[in-house]
């Protein structure tokens, strides 16, 4: 049934023939805002109550006392069709009124309504406080005081403190001519008894179970195999056709009424074009006419041109306020058809089950959705059956949405499926590749979707329909949204950024679906792709509120579905955040704002994520005339644990866009939007900090959780070094093959350089491996680690595992470099010496750990000397260095099957110099 506040006003007047005339302005009907008259003397014979007009098929006629046509048998307020089993008479307050009305519209007496509206107004005053819900139904029932209370805001400005002003409520009566019920608008009573009675089941009851105390009730009428058992489907098309025949009255009464305002446009045009050349020739010398013929002619010209531009000015706005009207008159009349439907699915409810408290007709109350605390089941196992349907059923042609929906829902066992099944379906639809010929065909299955097509209708009012038809309570919810060229920090006034959304009651609970922000057009970049093609978002099916107001405000705060709804002002504060932000289960670390204010130039924005993923970075400076080549490098992104931090450094004060894209795979070249920011830089910058190296990211990659690395010491990948060296150690299993990079970055000339000797691999055993690393200037230094398994081909190539950037503060002037390793010195350890740079003519002591070794020699020239092993796999041995400026050589000979190979392994080179200071 109708809501209990929809504004209703009856206005009923006799013509000067006596003829009776009444007109109906009613938000949810189209049908009756037309206007009918009734004839001063009625037909002789059997005269139809409504219309006056002979009933000449008894088949037609209904006899309730008086006569009606099947047709005319309808509630007089809002034009539901009524049968001999759901049609009210305005006999409560003594009226010998004979017309019929429906259960929601029937009269009753003034003082019983103001009393239902005043115990309603106190309950939603009060409702949702945790006192109302503890008391008991039977004390609630007794005498409450309903009392006005002031806003805990304070009171309006001018208005006395304490004082109460009464505002206009949607409840309040309206004054009619007739000043009857007939305008009355009262609460739905449940199974024809009022909530006043105390019977069980009442709407009461249902109040307080919408609060959470109790289950929500459920419709008897559930799933497919319940709609075939009772017959709906075959009552829906009969409905159906009506709803056609109704659809297709107004569409011609639309066109008659946009030809009368071309004709009078034409008319109106016409008479001042004729005028103003009336005045020009009024004007204008017969004498100078004669001489000069071409004037006139060149004047009738000019006016021609105006006026021509006038009617083009004209008949844009026409077109404007004619579509929008348009548009309105069929929003009303869908509304009601679908509540019409809903009604008739609701009669078979009770046909099921005579006693039952809830029918499809009552519409859940728009609350905070309990789905935070019980999450609904999703199954994928199921929804993907109901996809794969869907998409099936897209190709098909259908005459009716009946039948449509009848496929659609044929192995759906709950309101959850159904609503999923029409979702997939809209989607799937490409309603954009089909023609206006096709459409216009008459026994064309594409007629369905002509409103559409031609932009009279949207998709989420063709998505109210099909929820109408499955039983499902829908509503097309208006507001702000954050759309196409939007960005963090603009203003949402007037039209530019209006939207309008869906949420469907699913259980009891409403939940946000948006079919047409789920149906994304993408550029496709690979070749099997098409050059643009839709993509599915699962983020717009039943939404959580708490995700879904980062993008989308409406204009009741009661719909943003929230315990404390939020205000407009946080709402415009709030960061830009796209769908593939909470696709990829991303969070931000703390709460940003849309602008993002510094001093020093610096922001960082800490993002959290269930694994590794793909990530880009855009940094845009609001005044164009900026060059983009000095914010190149101004962004770093580094993985620590399970957060993505960005850190952005601009380079100079003023406003700047920075956004953040994402993809599944953290080497996808493809990503999608994912959130964006302002960044305030004040005036109070001082000086801007040195850009970073060109590095997509830092920290570490999937393949550390492949192979099972975990670094030990240093976890946050930025390490800022102010001392002779540091360790960075690796915990692995001892069949990983490793090695590594050392680069070092000029952040003014904008090169990097390998630097391989400052990196040393100090022990690699069968735990893991501990590298040692100097830093000789101050700047950037890029370390990373690639990693493979051993037992793999040496062809083999080997991926990055971690890369840390370090930032050398305060570097000692005496560092110098490690001795370069080769392949063989897997395994082994290095304890002296581990300076790369030996001075001649001395003396050094070698001790280091060779596993599976016969022999180990350091080689100075064609001079082999031979270190003695010690206890285990340790080598020791005191080497001359010689006076010749050479390369120092460690080579082994290791034990293989048994037996020795002859041939040495290289695993160390020193460089004998006579001055150990060294340079890059």
């Amino acid at each position: 049934m109708e809501d209990p506040g929809l504004d209703i006003q009856v206005q009923e007047t006799r013509g000067d023939d006596g003829s009776y005339k009444y007109a109906f302005t009613y938000e949810r009907a189209t049908l009756y805002e037309f206007k009918y008259e009734r004839k001063a003397t009625p037909d002789p014979v059997d005269p139809c109550y409504r219309c006056y007009r002979r009933i000449w098929d008894k088949e037609q006629m209904v006899n309730v006392g008086v006569l009606y046509h099947k047709a005319c048998f309808r509630c007089r307020i809002c034009g539901l069709p009524l049968t001999m089993q759901t049609f009210h008479r305005n006999d409560a307050n003594g009226s010998q009124d004979r017309e019929v009305y429906c259960r929601t519209h029937v009269g009753k007496a003034i003082n019983q309504i103001q009393q239902e509206r005043a115990i309603i107004e106190g309950l939603e005053d009060g409702f949702g406080s945790q006192s109302l819900r503890d008391k008991p139904i039977s004390a609630i029932k007794a005498a409450p005081d309903f009392t006005p209370k002031p806003s805990p805001r304070g009171s309006p400005k001018g208005s006395p403190a304490g004082s109460v002003q009464h505002t206009p409520s949607k409840y309040d009566l309206h004054n009619t001519s007739m000043a009857s019920s007939m305008v009355s608008v009262t609460p739905r009573s449940l199974n024809g008894t009022s909530w006043l009675t105390g019977t069980a089941g009442s709407t009461l009851e249902y109040t307080l179970m919408t609060g959470g105390l109790y289950g929500r009730p459920r419709p008897v009428l559930q799933s497919y195999q319940d709609f075939e058992k009772f017959r709906v489907f075959e009552s829906q098309w009969t409905l159906e056709s009506r709803h056609r025949e109704e659809e297709e009255r107004l569409q011609r009464f639309l066109l008659e009424e946009r030809e009368k305002e071309m004709r009078r446009l034409d008319t109106v045009v016409d008479q001042e074009k004729e005028r103003a050349a009336s005045e020009l020739l009024a004007s204008m010398d017969p004498m100078t006419v004669q001489k000069n013929p071409q004037a006139l002619v060149a004047g009738r010209e000019r006016i021609e041109e105006h006026f021509r531009n006038v009617r083009d000015d004209r008949l844009r706005n026409i077109q404007d306020k004619v579509a929008t009207e348009e548009k309105a008159r069929a929003s009303r009349m869908l509304d009601r058809q679908c509540q019409e439907m809903l009604v008739l699915i609701a009669e078979k409810d009770r046909m099921a089950d005579t006693s039952c408290i809830y029918d499809h007709s009552m519409r859940p109350p728009v609350l905070p959705p309990e789905g935070r605390k019980s999450k609904l089941y999703k199954s994928p196992i199921i929804f993907e059956q109901i996809d794969k349907r869907a998409l099936e059923l897209s190709n098909r042609d259908y005459n009716t949405f009946t039948d449509l929906v009848r496929d659609l829902t044929r192995d759906c066992q709950s309101e959850l499926e159904k609503c999923r099944a029409l979702f997939r379906w809209i989607i799937a639809k490409d309603i954009g590749k089909t023609s206006g010929r096709d459409i216009s065909r008459p026994n064309s299955s594409l007629t369905l979707l002509k409103g559409v097509k031609s932009g009279r209708e949207t998709y989420h009012q063709l998505f109210k329909k099909l929820c109408s038809y499955a039983g499902l309570h829908c509503e097309i919810v208006l507001g702000f949204s954050k759309g196409a060229g939007y960005k963090p920090g603009m203003n949402l006034t007037g039209n530019a950024f209006r939207n309008s959304w869906t949420a469907v009651a699913i259980e009891g609970n409403w939940r946000f679906v948006n079919v047409t922000w789920a149906a994304r057009q993408v550029t496709g970049l690979k070749e099997e792709l098409p050059e643009m093609f839709t993509k599915y978002d699962e983020f717009y099916f039943l939404t959580d509120p708490e995700d879904y107001i980062y993008q989308h405000y409406p204009d009741e705060a009661s719909w943003q579905l929230l315990e404390i709804p939020l205000p407009f002002s946080e709402f415009t504060n709030l960061p830009v955040v796209k769908s593939p932000f909470f696709n990829y289960g991303l969070r931000f670390y703390s709460n940003y704002g849309a602008t993002l204010v510094t001093d020093t130039g610096m922001v960082e924005v800490r993002v959290t994520m269930p694994k590794i993923l793909g990530f880009g970075s855009l940094l845009e400076a609001q005044d164009k005339a900026t060059n983009t080549s000095n914010l190149e490098g101004r962004t770093l992104l580094r993985y620590v644990k399970n957060e993505a931090i960005f850190t952005v450094n601009v380079p100079k004060p003023g406003l700047y866009y920075f956004s953040i894209y994402t993809g599944d795979y953290w080497k996808a070249d493809c990503l999608e939007s994912a959130c964006s920011f302002v960044v305030h830089c004040t005036p109070n910058m001082r000086g801007a900090a040195p850009s970073y190296p060109p590095v997509p990211f830092f920290g570490p990659t999937p393949v550390m959780e492949k192979f099972g690395i975990v670094a030990e010491n240093q976890i946050d990948p930025l390490i800022v070094s102010d001392s002779d060296y540091l360790d960075i150690v690796f915990n692995m299993d001892k069949e990983i093959k490793v090695t590594h990079t050392f680069q070092y970055y000029d952040a003014h000339a904008g090169t990097v350089n390998d630097i391989d000797r400052y990196v040393f691999l100090k022990s690699r055993n069968e735990t893991g491996a501990t590298y040692m690393i100097r830093c000789p200037k101050e700047g950037f230094y890029i370390f990373s680690l690639y990693a493979t398994q051993a037992d793999g081909a040496e062809s083999q190539s080997l991926d990055c595992a971690y890369r840390y950037l370090i930032i050398c503060q305060e570097p000692n002037p005496a560092v110098v470099a490690f001795p370069r390793t080769y392949h063989r010195w897997q395994r082994c350890t290095l304890h002296e010496p581990v300076s790369g740079d030996l001075m001649t003519n001395k003396r050094y002591t070698f001790r280091l750990d060779v596993p599976q070794a016969s022999e180990v020699f350091v080689v100075i020239g064609e001079l082999y000397h031979h270190l003695k092993r010690k206890l285990g796999f340790t080598w020791e041995g005191n080497i001359p260095t010689g006076n010749a400026s050479t390369a120092l050589k460690v080579v082994a000979r290791f034990a293989m099957t048994g037996q020795e190979c002859s041939i040495f392994a290289h695993l160390l080179d020193y460089e004998l110099v006579a001055d150990a200071e060294t340079e890059i």
